[in-house]
Formats: structure tokens, sequence, C-alpha cells
């Protein structure tokens, strides 16, 4: 049976392309582009989008021209993919746009900020003057967006299907399942076990995820409360630990599913944004002085915990605005700021440390293909390994990695830095490439993108960590829909038919 997936029984709805603006393509693909449209977005738009994203930086020209004229076009940058995603995202889940902006907060606004403002401890100054960092990192985070936008201009031209042409009668069945088992493989993963089985957990409990994001594409009765459950789950879990990433990455993700399905206009979008922004400065704020606070009292229960998080929460509300002055900006600045890891690997590389020359690179690959059984020493997540050889500082009780920018340099120094970038932005392009082009078949495919995915918008993450995530990550979803009935029809590995959807047209 065809299932309805954005409330619309046919994409000829507003904004999406109808007959008189598309062209059949051969038989080898069947399916058709629209005309004027590119990545997903009308030229029309695109030209509003082009005109604003050279206005800012001219305007803002006075703030950054003493740092380094570089930042003018990470603002232009970040100007353009900005209002891209916006425009796109009611078309299409478009994870592209957040992994660019969330290097470009990272990597280039942070940092710009945290030259001007006094950082609360030493170690988060930045370790090079602004006109040596911002001549790297701009570059690399627009080679970064160029590599990951590359693979996809064909696909940007299609229209989006909004509709599952067939879906099995036990599909809501089991994605019930898959919610109920990603909690009790959550909690479970949350105990004292072997790295390997946490691991293996978490990307079980990771599951209920995708069964409750199928829910939601299909718009099946009680979606909601399944989504809300398995998003207030983790966000108790974080508690334990006080470190927030992941809940935050799943609500990224999220709201980029609902405002494809609802297809959420710009206003929305920026309403959203603005209480997003508020919201983590909010999270910024609290989750400082809850860890000093858990690890005063590290017998407390995940109960207690959440309660103290909550109450938290509650007394920040009152001051919502306190992350944007005074000390809050302090706190607020070094937490966006990951450039700080980056000029230091800038000042101990190769003057205190040799350039790795892709060491970094294979053990990744290494990592990502042996399972811990057959290799126990291989690398952990976090950053352990190589934050102290190639910063000078020694991390205690934390957990920090080099970035795909700073481990590129650290390996090949600053041209073979830019150039392994862009190499690493064509693979996230190419992983995202999948996705959309089966999503144009059978839009259930969104459900799983989030999954594999999750990591590569982390931008202060290393190689490693993005790599072995996606691998593993891929390895389950396809051995999943392998035995699992209700997600059968989304298999697409056939060689011929992989074959003739790879001949370009």
């Amino acid at each position: 049976m065809a299932v309805v997936v954005s409330g619309e029984a046919t994409v000829a709805a507003a904004g999406a392309p109808t007959a008189a603006n598309t062209i059949e393509l051969p038989r080898a693909t069947g399916i058709p582009i629209v005309q004027g449209q590119w990545y997903f977005v009308q030229e029309s738009r695109w030209l509003l989008i082009i005109t604003l994203a050279v206005i800012v930086p001219c305007a803002a020209f006075a703030g950054y021209e003493h740092d380094s004229v570089w930042i003018g076009a990470g603002l232009a940058l970040t100007v353009l993919i900005g209002l891209h995603t916006a425009f796109a995202v009611s078309s299409v889940p478009w994870i592209p746009g957040l992994i660019i902006l969330v290097a470009a907060l990272q990597w280039v606004l942070g940092p710009w900020a945290a030259y001007h403002v006094t950082p609360l401890l030493p170690t988060f100054a930045m370790a090079v003057q602004a006109p040596d960092y911002f001549s790297y990192a701009v570059p690399a985070t627009l080679l970064l967006a160029l590599g990951v936008y590359l693979p996809l201009w064909r696909i940007g031209r299609r229209p989006v299907q909004r509709t599952a042409p067939s879906m099995p009668t036990d599909f809501v069945r089991t994605c019930d399942i898959m919610v109920v088992v990603g909690i009790g493989a959550s909690i479970i993963q949350n105990t004292p076990l072997p790295v390997s089985l946490q691991y293996l957990m978490l990307l079980v409990g990771y599951l209920g995820f995708v069964g409750a994001f199928g829910l939601l594409l299909a718009r099946a009765p009680g979606w909601g409360w399944r989504l809300a459950a398995v998003l207030a789950l983790r966000a108790v879990l974080t508690s334990s630990d006080g470190m927030f990433h992941d809940l935050l990455l799943w609500i990224a993700y999220t709201g980029t599913l609902l405002g494809f399905v609802y297809r959420w206009r710009v206003r929305t979008l920026a309403v959203l944004a603005t209480a997003a922004l508020l919201a983590m400065g909010m999270l910024n704020e609290l989750k400082i002085a809850y860890r000093i606070e858990i690890e005063e009292n590290a017998d407390m229960g995940l109960a207690e915990r959440a309660t103290i998080l909550g109450d938290a929460m509650a007394d920040q509300f009152h001051q919502p605005t306190s992350a944007f002055h005074d000390l809050g900006l302090s706190h607020t600045v070094a937490r966006i700021n990951q450039g700080w890891i980056i000029s230091r690997t800038l000042n101990w590389v190769p003057a205190r440390e040799p350039f790795a020359r892709g060491e970094t690179l294979m053990t990744a690959i290494r990592a990502a293909l042996l399972p811990r059984f057959l290799d126990p020493g291989k690398y952990t997540a976090g950053g352990y390994w190589y934050f102290e050889r190639f910063t000078g500082l020694s991390m205690r009780q934390t957990s920090m990695n080099l970035s795909v920018a700073g481990e590129m340099y650290a390996n090949f120094g600053r041209n073979g830095g830019l150039v392994g970038v862009f190499g690493f932005g064509i693979l996230l392009g190419l992983v995202y490439r999948v996705f959309a082009r089966w999503a144009l078949e059978n839009p259930l495919w969104w459900a799983w993108a989030p999954y594999v995915m999750l990591y590569t918008m982390q931008a202060e993450n290393g190689i490693g960590e993005a790599v072995n995530h996606v691998v593993k990550s891929a390895f389950v979803m396809v051995a999943f829909m392998s035995v699992v009935p209700a997600w059968a029809v989304l298999r697409q590995w056939h060689l011929r038919r992989l074959f003739r959807r790879a001949v370009p047209t």
C-alpha cells in the first residue's frame, strides 16, 4: 500500500515540481530533472542567497579587516550554506548543510570571536596569530563544503519523492519493536560493559531512532510520543556524565526530518534556530556547574542526576541570555571554538612533532574494518591517541580530538591538509548521495541517513570517529534489512541495478 509521507498525496503540492517544469531523462534513470533547480532550490532563490552572501561580509568588513580578510570568505560561506539549508529543508532532509554550518561555526566564527573574547583558561587561547590561523581554517572549511556538495549537483536537480510506493502491513509494528529494543539497549549500554559490547549496544540503541523516524516519515498514528520517548531517554542518559553531544545531534537530525515532512518555511526555521541558539547557550552555562556537582557526588544514581539537571535547567530559564554577555560569553565562545585545538596543532607540528604522513588515516581505516576482538589494541574514540602528540597538551577526564582540519594538517601540512579535507568532504557527499539517490524511489531511506551519518556533523571529531561509525552503522543497516522483512522493501544493493544507476546521464 502507498503511504503518504508529507501529508500531501502527490508531489505537485506547493513548491514541488510539476509536469510543466520537469524534463524526462533517458530511460536508464527514469527520473525527471527540474528546470531551474539546483541542490533542491530554485534559481530565483539562489539569486537571493548569493546576494546576501556577498552583502553580509561586505557590511561586516570593519569587524574583521584587522584579523584576516579570509574571515569574509568564511562569513560568505556561512550565509550561503545557512540560507540554502533553510530553503532546501522543506524539500529534502539537507544533512550536508548541517555538516558545513557546524564546521563553519567551530572552525571560523568561534575562533573569530575567540581572538576578541578573553578565554576562561589560557589553555583555550589561540596559539597562532589570526592571519596564520584563518589562512588555513577558512580554506579548509570552503574545501570541505565544496567536497560535500560536489557529488550532489545531479541529485539536487531531481524532484523529491514524498510517498512510499509500498510498505508491508507489519511495518508499524516492526518500528515499534525497534523503539522498544532501542530503549532497552540504550539502558544496557550505560551499565559496565566491555568497550566492544558498549559500542554494539550503542548501535542497537540508536535503532530506536530509526524506528521512530520511520513512523514519522510514514505519518503513522502515535509517532510523536514514540519519538519523544527515545529523545527523552537520550536526555536522561546524557545526564549521567554531563556530555550532551549525542542528544544535540539527534535533536538536529529530528528537526531536519520534521522540516522535510511538514515543509517548514524559512520563517519557521528562523524562529526555531533562534530558540535553539538560546537553548544551547543555556545548556552550556548550566552544564559547567552540573559537571562539578556530579564529580563531587559520583555515587549519585541516574534518577538523582536527572533531577539535578532538571532543576538546573529550570533555574537557567530565568536568565536565558546570560550565556551571551560577561562571563557567560567566555563560556559560550570557549565551547563553540574548536579552532584553539587546530591552532595548537599548527603551532606544534612540525616544530615539535613531525607530520604523521597518513598514519592516523590508516589507523582510522584499520579501526573501522577490524572488530575489537581481532584487534584489542586498536584506536579508541575520544582523541586520547593524538591530542597530546599533536598539540603538546595532555587531557584529563575529557574527550577532545583534532577535528578533520587539524588531523589532516597534522598528517600532511597546510597544502596537503587542504587537499585531505576536500577529499574527506567528497566522501561525506558520496555517503549522503547514496541515501538521496535511493530516497528518490522510497523516502523511508531517510530514516536511516541520520543513523549512518550521525557523527559526520560533529566537526570537533577526528577522522577515526566519523569513519568508524559510518562503516559499522552501515554494516548494521545492511544486515538489518537483510533479515527483517518489514524493511526488505528498501533493499537496493543488486549489482546490476547499482551499475545501471552509476551510468552518467
